[in-house]
């Protein structure tokens, strides 16, 4: 009885801290998007979809800045509804953005790789709801 309520009581702490680090990472995509959409501003001319671009990764970045875990319910709730809707839209920007890069490397003969990094962002974009869920709402993952 003793070793089950042991071994139940690591997996939590197991499951915390890589929630933690989860949220964690999520937090510096929001700085690194944040920083990303200052340095997109920075630039003379910046017109069409890539002011989008720099405006929503500005504002994405600033959603993910969020304290989630002291926020009132009402509140909570609302944030927490910004965030997913922002990471599912997030999803379509980088593609969006893919599909720009390959065009116009397709107009100057060159062939792009595979989008790692923009698909490293996605992952962990889609990765913050489910997150922030969790680390609100414990009794869900089980």
């Amino acid at each position: 009885m003793e070793s089950q309520e042991s071994e139940a009581l690591s997996r939590a702490r197991i499951t915390d801290k890589s929630l933690c680090y989860a949220r964690l990472t999520g937090r510096i995509l929001g700085l690194g998007l944040i920083v990303w959409a200052i340095f997109l501003f920075s630039n003379v001319g910046l017109v069409g979809f890539l002011s989008f671009k720099a405006a929503y990764c500005l504002l994405f970045g600033i959603i993910l800045q969020i304290p989630y875990r002291i926020l009132k319910t009402k509140l909570w709730k609302a944030s927490f509804i910004a965030l997913t809707v922002l990471a599912i839209g997030f999803v379509f920007v980088m593609i969006i953005s893919v599909m720009f890069d390959y065009i116009a490397a397709a107009e100057r003969g060159e062939r792009l790789g595979v989008p790692g990094l923009e698909g490293s962002l996605i992952f962990i974009s889609l990765l913050q709801p489910p997150v922030v869920l969790f680390r609100q709402h414990t009794d869900l993952l089980d």
